[in-house]
């Protein structure tokens, strides 16, 4: 009886292969052994934002994961500056109607060009709201001084540290904080001053006031939490690269 049962099973595996050649669907076969059952899962693919290409694995026919890391390079505005984005953390918009996570201090200021918004779950439950970095390319600002020493919106007497290589200068802005109701952010600009134009990068995390919540409803957005996504985000601007492949600006 087991040998028959084995006999009919290759023979719909064979039909199954057969009929799905035209329509470009094919079978895989895994024998179950923990629960003495078969498995027929389809060779359907998955498409991984990287490119690459991930299907279905026994015993439960789901999805193989997608490679993590960095995955989707994307040249800022004129084509010169390239950014990478890490395939599971962060998202990308280049309009404010894009960005899907709705908080009171949104990843990004309405002017940008590009926002990478952190969309991880690691601080699900806590009084933390957004993370991002604002990237735009500043047409007002036409020259080096211009470009490295223009106060940020909003602030008057910040002191920029700035930095001067052979084909490129950088000058960062820190710290930028806000608060409203209840709500605070910090972050920094950074700016590049790169083949006469001007680019802007500025990083934020938001939160709220944990004190603000009853007691034991959330948890605490942590100072070591705070530093793990800030590190985060560093590593998303040491990506940054200059056409000669010149990396880690800042």
């Amino acid at each position: 009886m087991k040998n028959k049962s084995l006999i009919i099973a290759f023979i719909i595996i064979i039909v199954l292969i057969v009929a799905g050649v035209g329509g470009g669907v094919y079978f895989f076969y895994y024998k179950n052994s923990g629960e003495n059952q078969n498995v027929y899962c389809t060779q359907d693919a998955k498409l991984c934002p990287d490119g690459s290409y991930v299907s279905r694995q026994g015993p439960n026919c789901e999805f193989a994961q997608c490679p993590s890391g960095l995955f989707f390079d994307q040249t800022v505005s004129d084509g010169t500056v390239k950014i990478s984005i890490p395939s599971a953390e962060f998202g990308l918009a280049v309009t404010k109607e894009q960005i899907l996570v709705l908080s009171y201090i949104p990843p990004c200021d309405e002017n940008f060009d590009y926002c990478l918004y952190y969309i991880g779950s690691a601080y699900e439950g806590t009084n933390f709201e957004s993370a991002g970095i604002r990237i735009q390319k500043r047409e007002d600002l036409i020259d080096e001084t211009a470009c490295l020493e223009t106060q940020p919106n909003g602030y008057n007497n910040l002191v920029p540290e700035t930095y001067f290589e052979d084909d490129y200068s950088i000058g960062v802005f820190s710290p930028l904080n806000d608060a409203a109701a209840g709500h605070y952010s910090e972050g920094s600009l950074y700016r590049l001053f790169y083949d006469n134009a001007c680019y802007e990068f500025q990083t934020r995390i938001g939160q709220s006031q944990f004190a603000n919540y009853p007691e034991g409803s959330i948890k605490e957005f942590t100072l070591e939490d705070k530093s793990a996504l800030e590190l985060e985000l560093q590593q998303v601007l040491n990506a940054i690269t200059l056409p000669d492949g010149t990396n880690n600006l800042f």
